[in-house]
């Protein structure tokens, strides 16, 4: 029933990233920000944005192009991961920075809300990689 679906999903996080990298990139202050506020220096905050902006664009690229799909979706996997460690951290602190994430901020009455759905749609993109990953490659090397 879903297999259709999951011959969509990469394409789907593709986008995702895409988008992410292009909020980013067009509002860089709140990541940084948010880096800053985990007493991270201003200069490497700006680093990491940046290196987050191009490893986005990048893996978005890939899944949407399908190109080396394979290593796009290895990759997207354990960059989800870091990223919902992040959003972990962030939860567990009792006043935690905005993380920048999709331009959600606002639409929750507070940052811990923010990361604790962060959180949340994290594991469901990680959980959908990991079954397409699976779907497409795991159970096709199985048949050889």
């Amino acid at each position: 029933m879903y297999r259709p679906l999951l011959k969509h999903v990469p394409e789907l996080v593709g986008i995702i990233f895409v988008f992410a990298a292009m909020f980013k990139l067009l509002h860089p202050g709140q990541a940084t920000v948010a880096l800053e506020s985990l007493d991270v220096p201003y200069e490497l905050a700006s680093t990491i944005v940046f290196g987050v902006i191009t490893i986005e664009f990048y893996l978005g690229v890939l899944l949407i192009a399908q190109i080396d799909s394979k290593y796009a979706l290895a990759s997207s996997m354990g960059l989800m991961f870091v990223f919902t460690v992040y959003l972990w951290y962030l939860s567990m602190l009792a006043r935690p920075p905005s993380c920048g994430c999709l331009g959600l901020t606002g639409v929750f009455n507070s940052n811990k809300q923010e990361a604790l759905f962060g959180l949340f749609r994290n594991c469901a993109i990680l959980w959908a990689l990991k079954l397409s990953y699976d779907h497409n490659f795991r159970l096709s090397n199985m048949a050889e």
